[in-house]
């Protein structure tokens, strides 16, 4: 990976700066508060969907103000392209949801095709509550109707890497978010 000031190489690809490190910050803090109001004086079960949403996922546990379980499961539908595949692969869910208010972290919700099938998943254990925080959101891409308790915010259907977020497993390190940048290099 090589980077100037204004865009950055991942592998074959070429990024440009998209969101800062300290947007992203006040936006895992927003999210963090709302989660405090709602849970107060409750326990919470955190569900982090690896691999990209652990940088997330650490930030946002960290402001959180009540006991906290985590549990991991990976979630996979891109392999090593931009696209999602349309089709999900779950590995290491945890059933000991029953009673218990949880929340899904996810870096990003592209299709939607996760969020849904890890609900339809975790709903039939019962729990107390089900919710979903995601620092990102592209409506245009969802397949189906997604419900996201708590956003950082939407952005369009442009593909990023950074803070999490991969290509073909490069650019999670970066603590800013990066847009693909499809101007020719000169």
């Amino acid at each position: 990976m090589s980077h100037d000031e204004a865009r950055l190489l991942v592998n074959d690809r070429v990024f440009r700066p998209f969101i800062g490190s300290a947007e992203i910050s006040e936006m895992v803090t927003s999210i963090a508060e709302r989660i405090n109001a709602d849970f107060a004086g409750e326990e919470l079960t955190v569900l982090v969907i690896l691999k990209g949403s652990v940088i997330f996922a650490s930030d946002l546990v960290r402001r959180l103000h009540m006991p906290v379980r985590m549990e991991f499961t990976r979630a996979s539908s891109y392999g090593t392209g931009m696209k999602s595949s349309g089709s999900i692969t779950l590995e290491g869910l945890f059933t000991d949801a029953t009673e218990r208010n949880v929340l899904i972290i996810e870096d990003i919700v592209d299709s939607g095709t996760t969020i849904t099938e890890l609900r339809k998943h975790l709903s039939i254990l019962q729990p107390k509550s089900l919710t979903v925080a995601a620092l990102l959101s592209k409506p245009a891409m969802h397949q189906e109707l997604v419900a996201i308790d708590y956003l950082g915010r939407t952005i369009g259907p442009e593909f990023v890497v950074g803070y999490g977020l991969d290509y073909a497993e490069y650019g999670r390190h970066l603590d800013g978010i990066w847009v693909l940048d499809e101007t020719p290099l000169a």
